[in-house]
């Protein structure tokens, strides 16, 4: 039996085509995490699994790492043995997040346990399976939270003396997020179809857009997004 490569297991993973098992979710694709486990299983039965953390106040080795100011991180490591007596392993963290991607002061068990099947999702992609799903999208949804939030509600901010008042508007907001939905989608979809936002400045128009609520950019920026996506999926299929 040939010795297994990291090179091998990729090119093994990187070709399987994951859409069906995917899920929308505010706007993002996620892999199942059961289907990630069933097919990388299927693939390589004799992989093991290992989650890291730190020792609590009273000593007991806990899988969560705790920070100052009560977020916290999971982080896990899976293994194959290569056939000649070692093994290729890969390690993977991911912050314990809310539906909003932030994060949460001291997490329940409930979000604990999601963030841990989320993390390993990844760590899966990290040797190819489904990896095209995140192609593109973590530098534009995934950057660290202005605030955390105590189990997945916002802390509120200290009262300061604004310049002038400012007004809410519920609907105007919810229009916005709808946008902003619109947008995420079409970049996954783009993702998936085999197509993923490369150009730097094109990312940083996107995260500013997101995090200044533009509506009207991010309207913008979605049918452009929208119009070289297709026209780079038609010229690749042409060739």
């Amino acid at each position: 039996m040939a010795k297994l490569t990291y090179k091998k297991v990729y090119d093994t993973l990187s070709q399987i085509n994951v859409n069906e098992h995917t899920e929308e979710k505010m706007g993002l694709t996620y892999l199942s995490w059961s289907q990630a486990v069933r097919i990388f299983t299927e693939n390589f039965p004799e992989w093991n699994l290992k989650w890291h953390g730190a020792n609590d106040a009273n000593g007991v080795l806990r899988d969560v790492v705790y920070y100052e100011g009560g977020t916290a991180s999971v982080t896990c490591s899976v293994a194959i043995p290569d056939g000649d007596g070692g093994e290729l392993k890969k390690e993977m963290w991911l912050p314990i997040t809310d539906h909003r991607n932030q994060a949460i002061v001291h997490p329940d068990s409930m979000a604990i346990n999601t963030a841990k099947m989320r993390c390993l999702t990844k760590n899966l992609a990290m040797w190819g399976l489904g990896l095209y799903v995140y192609s593109g999208l973590d530098d534009i949804f995934y950057e660290a939270p202005s605030k955390a939030t105590a189990n997945g509600v916002s802390k509120p901010k200290k009262k300061s003396s604004p310049k002038k008042p400012v007004q809410t508007n519920k609907k105007a907001d919810d229009q916005v997020d709808e946008k902003i939905v619109i947008l995420k989608k079409t970049i996954n979809d783009l993702a998936k179809g085999g197509w993923s936002i490369e150009d730097k400045d094109l990312q940083s128009d996107i995260k500013k857009a997101i995090t200044d609520r533009n509506a009207n950019k991010v309207v913008t920026l979605t049918e452009n997004i929208q119009a070289l996506g297709q026209q780079a999926l038609q010229l690749s299929e042409e060739k």
